[in-house]
C-alpha cells in the first residue's frame, strides 16, 4: 500500500471518528513522513445564502508539496448516513509549511457533513 494510500485511510478514519457537525468547525491531522496535513473546515453559507464548506488545507513540513488536491464532502442525514457525495478541488498548489484556503458548495443540502482529503498528486518543491 502506498504512502498515500495509507494517508487517505488514516485521514478517512480520523473523520468518521469525529461525527459531523452542520455549525462547528472540524479539524483532521494527517502525519505522514515529510510533516502533516491538517484540514479545518466548517459548513457554512456564501454571501445568497447557498451552502458551503470553506476551509484551509495547513501543511506543517517542507519536504514535498501537493497538486490537484481533491476533497470528499458527505452530506449526512440525521443518523450519521451519508446521502450524497461531492468532490471538489483545492485551488492551486499546496506547498510545505502552506495554508490554502477553499470553497466548495454543497450539492446536497442535510443535516450534516463530512469533508476529508480525497486523493492529491505529488509534486515538486519543498526542502
Amino acid at each position: 500500500m502506498s504512502i498515500q494510500s495509507r494517508i487517505s485511510v488514516a485521514l478517512a478514519a480520523c473523520v468518521l471518528a469525529m461525527g459531523a457537525g452542520a455549525a462547528q468547525a472540524e479539524r483532521s491531522t494527517i502525519a505522514g513522513n515529510a510533516g502533516t496535513i491538517t484540514l479545518d473546515w466548517q459548513a457554512t453559507q456564501d454571501r445568497a445564502g447557498r451552502p458551503l464548506i470553506a476551509g484551509h488545507v495547513i501543511t506543517y513540513g517542507g519536504k514535498s508539496g501537493y497538486c490537484s488536491t481533491r476533497l470528499l464532502v458527505e452530506t449526512l442525514d440525521a443518523q450519521g448516513r451519508v446521502v450524497a457525495q461531492n468532490v471538489g478541488f483545492v485551488p492551486g498548489y499546496v506547498g510545505g509549511y502552506d495554508d490554502v484556503y477553499f470553497e466548495l458548495p454543497i450539492r446536497t443540502p442535510g443535516t450534516g457533513y463530512r469533508a476529508s482529503i480525497a486523493s492529491w498528486d505529488k509534486c515538486a518543491g519543498g526542502q
